[in-house]
């Protein structure tokens, strides 16, 4: 839509021939000529929206609320944020606005891995805001990683039509609000726009069109460069053939439109293997919920203190993640990957902005106050107790952990020896105490890690696996899979990998047919999902967590929380939890506390 109110039709949007849109949308000519993020946006060459480094607009605000302003506005990382967007290493990916504040009848079902949201509307492309905690904030769990992850940096059809919010004031809506009850309410599910839908703004210029019938081989890319290489087989030919991705800094982002799996690899000649998407801002169009692995690899051990807690008498008992369950990053911007390939240098320097500097990760900490944290993956704990080191109990966690995470899982999943950060000092007279008990976990992206599994150490396995009786009884056909050594790694731990659903059976044969060997591999045994739920079990009957029968959920963390009710927005479930109600702070004292942290903790 232009300033004269003339809609295109979404069949000349489809085609795109000589438009040019300049004043509230895409600004692009053709014949070569380059579309610009700047004129974009429409707002100014060096401007994003929201305008970074935005503060609350009272300092007497609550720290919650406080966040919602400081880490949606934050431009402290010029690697993320550069002055001019047209140096910006990650982008403009797809992005999209609600048209009311609270899109309430947005139900997210659990049930779905995908499915229709909410309708929205398009924005104009845009690298994500920062981010702050997923959930209710007074939640009694957190789960903890290092950073959001950049999804639609990814080739394929994932990456394609993945969006990210980029809210406005428009239509007399606050971006505040709308931001505020996003994060508020989301648990499981990121967004994505149908493929058909954004497959028509693919721009003409630079499209890769395949020559012959053929399908992806290979997709993968190494590190931050918008350029890159993917390998084809065309139809007839026995080689594969190499193609470039010519992308650069400051253009829109090259998609490719194809997996490198089936059922999405095969394309046919004349259709589009690769091109620069820009999706035009202000098109209403239906918004899509897909389940996240990372999300939802919390949800088992979840399900079994739930049932843990109907053995108890709470039948009621409904467990949520968003509601029980909330999830924080360290770092509030996304990147692709946690690496040098994807950061370069700057890693320290993020880091050191996001979690000292600004403090994001404590201030949201010291308002929470979870009963227990899961640290998700050894460089996530590596990474927290470079924060929080002072007031982690860590003569209980190995330095130097010979199975990486699973050696930390085992060490903070020991019921007689818990770990705790600890809190206990004053600011000006007044105390400060908060107790959170400490899991690390492996990580949550991959599914496997949290198969059933033997994990033994090199020599140990090679002492074991040469008895006759490992020879006959861990085989596929009885459910075991030995995985091979590491030719990298020679000191890795070697695996042998159960199937969720047959693993009980397996080894109860494992226990009836060898005894022995089944005592001898008892100690390497892993269910990561049920040693992360023993820990929830033992806070409960030590009185550590306790139960609401009257809302089916799990009760409150101690102290005020006003962030889905105060000046700014209410949110119409409002705040069924005490924590309304209960007195706040004085005046900084969070902050203060915060800034505390940040000087004693490492």
């Amino acid at each position: 839509k232009t300033n004269t109110g003339v809609t295109i039709s979404d069949t000349v949007r489809g085609d795109w021939s000589g438009l040019i849109y300049k004043n509230f949308g895409l600004y692009t000519s053709f014949n070569g000529a380059l579309a610009t993020w700047a004129t974009i946006a429409g707002e100014g060459e060096n401007q994003y929206v929201p305008a970074r480094s935005t503060k609350s607009p009272n300092t007497a605000d609550p720290m919650e609320v406080k966040l919602v302003y400081e880490v949606t506005s934050c431009g402290t990382c010029k690697f993320f944020w550069p002055d001019d967007r047209q140096k910006i290493t990650y982008g403009p990916y797809t992005a999209f606005d609600f048209d009311i504040n609270v899109p309430y009848e947005a139900t997210r079902s659990a049930n779905q891995a995908t499915a229709p949201w909410t309708l929205g509307r398009t924005r104009p492309p845009a690298f994500p805001n920062g981010e702050v905690i997923d959930g209710c904030r007074k939640a009694p769990i957190m789960t903890i990683g290092i950073n959001p992850n950049l999804t639609a940096f990814a080739p394929g059809q994932n990456g394609a039509p993945w969006a990210y919010p980029n809210f406005t004031n428009d239509s007399n809506t606050s971006l505040w609000a709308k931001y505020a009850w996003y994060y508020r309410y989301r648990s499981v599910y990121q967004e994505k726009l149908s493929l058909d839908f954004v497959k028509k703004y693919i721009l003409p210029d630079g499209r890769i069109i395949a020559p012959h019938d053929g399908m992806i081989v290979a997709d993968s890319r190494a590190d931050e460069s918008p350029s890159w290489t993917i390998k084809v087989r065309y139809a007839g030919f026995a080689d594969d053939t190499t193609i470039t991705i010519p992308g650069e800094v400051g253009d829109f982002p090259y998609m490719v439109f194809y997996d490198t799996f089936g059922p999405n690899n095969t394309f046919s000649a004349g259709d589009v293997i690769a091109g620069r998407l820009a999706v035009p801002e202000g098109i209403q169009t239906e918004i899509f919920q897909e389940q996240q692995g990372y999300y939802m690899q919390f949800v088992p051990t979840l399900k079994e203190f739930e049932d843990y807690l109907k053995t108890k008498g709470h039948a009621k008992a409904s467990l949520q993640i968003g509601e029980d369950v909330s999830q924080i990053d360290m770092v509030a911007c996304a990147s692709p990957h946690w690496t040098e390939g994807f950061l370069g240098n700057q890693m320290k320097t993020i880091v050191n902005n996001c979690t000292s500097k600004n403090a994001w990760v404590v201030k949201q900490f010291v308002q929470s106050r979870p009963a227990i944290l899961y640290i998700v993956s050894e460089s996530s704990w590596n990474m927290f107790y470079d924060i929080f080191g002072r007031f982690v109990e860590k003569g209980k966690i190995s330095s130097h952990p010979a199975d990486q995470s699973y050696t930390l899982l085992r060490e903070t999943t020991n019921l007689a020896n818990p770990v705790y950060l600890n809190f206990d000092f004053k600011i000006d007279g007044v105390p400060f105490k908060s107790r959170t008990r400490l899991v690390i976990t492996p990580h949550f992206s991959f599914n496997t890690n949290f198969l059933p599994q033997y994990r033994l150490s090199p020599t140990d396995f090679e002492a074991i696996s040469a008895s006759s009786s490992f020879q006959t009884a861990i085989t596929k056909d009885n459910g075991f899979t030995v995985l091979p050594a590491d030719p990298k790694h020679p000191t890795y731990y070697r695996v042998i990998q159960l199937q969720s659903n047959t693993a009980e059976a397996s080894r109860a044969k494992l226990q009836s047919d060898c005894p022995s060997l089944f005592n001898q591999l008892e100690p390497y045994y892993y269910d990561s999902h049920q040693l992360m739920a023993s820990v929830l079990q033992d806070m409960y009957d030590k009185g550590e967590m306790s139960f609401d029968d009257d809302k089916g959920l799990l009760n409150r963390t101690e102290g005020a929380c006003k962030f889905c009710v105060n000046q700014y927005w209410q949110f119409p479930a409002g705040c069924p939890y005490t924590n309304l109600h209960q007195p706040s702070p004085p005046k900084d004292f969070l902050d203060k506390v915060a800034a505390y942290i940040v000087a004693q903790g490492k």
